[in-house]
């Protein structure tokens, strides 16, 4: 994708890419938000929904075990922006059949659809972010970074509590209807506004694997993943936590 060097040009692809953000933060707010209260309202039993949301949870939590994998499959007909639009179409068309089943009776297919939905969302989170960086210079990506932020943010925040809004007024179909609407309206995004970058001269696959292993046989790569992780889940339990005393 070739460097906008205007001021309009980069305002322009700043936020194309924070509406593709804005794709990544509504299925976080509506799942890890919005969902349990409004299963709870159905009369879905307090387990099952906190089974349900901490399945959720693991394919963003385990998606770095596949992201190599959008970098490695990458040639001249299928590229970052493909993977991405691979992916917010299965987003899609797992939410439709959500609207005719109901949650208390077909709990099992919600958990199933629902499940898929996360999946195709953190491979879609992979793939916007490869594209994000190979698209714009390494100067450029803080003000990038920024926009994506305020489009994530606002994804969130309209589906975390907008969808229980929406719930009140519509019901499931109208939930669901415009969760597909904003993730299929970033696959327009992708399809009319956003070029797929070039290739770096002499990437190859042999070359991605050969650096990932040298990459894992790094001991600070490992310290750092666990930093990760006992950070976001001492955080987390901290929430719980709080929680529970309330």
């Amino acid at each position: 994708m070739p460097e906008l060097t205007s001021s309009a040009g980069s305002d322009r692809r700043h936020w194309r890419f924070a509406l593709l953000y804005f794709s990544e933060g509504a299925p976080i707010g509506f799942l890890w938000w919005a969902l349990p209260t409004l299963l709870r309202a159905e009369g879905v039993a307090v387990e099952r929904i906190t089974a349900l949301t901490a399945t959720l949870v693991l394919p963003w939590t385990l998606k770095f075990l596949w992201a190599p994998l959008v970098d490695a499959w990458r040639g001249p007909r299928w590229g970052f922006r493909h993977w991405a639009m691979a992916a917010q179409l299965g987003m899609g068309l797992a939410l439709l059949p959500l609207t005719m089943i109901d949650p208390a009776d077909g709990f099992a297919w919600w958990v199933g659809l629902l499940l898929l939905h996360a999946v195709c969302a953190s491979t879609q989170d992979v793939a916007i972010d490869a594209l994000a960086v190979a698209s714009v210079a390494a100067t450029g990506r803080g003000r990038l970074n920024a926009a994506m932020q305020i489009g994530m943010l606002a994804g969130r925040s309209l589906f975390g509590g907008g969808a229980i809004v929406l719930a009140s007024r519509g019901g499931w179909p109208l939930v669901m209807g415009a969760l597909v609407v904003a993730v299929w309206g970033s696959l327009v995004v992708l399809l009319t506004q956003v070029a797929e970058p070039a290739r770096v001269a002499g990437e190859s696959r042999r070359q991605f694997w050969s650096t990932l292993r040298a990459v894992l046989a790094r001991r600070p790569t490992w310290v750092g993943l666990g930093f990760a992780l006992l950070a976001g889940a001492g955080f987390e339990g901290g929430c719980v936590g709080g929680a529970a005393v309330d």
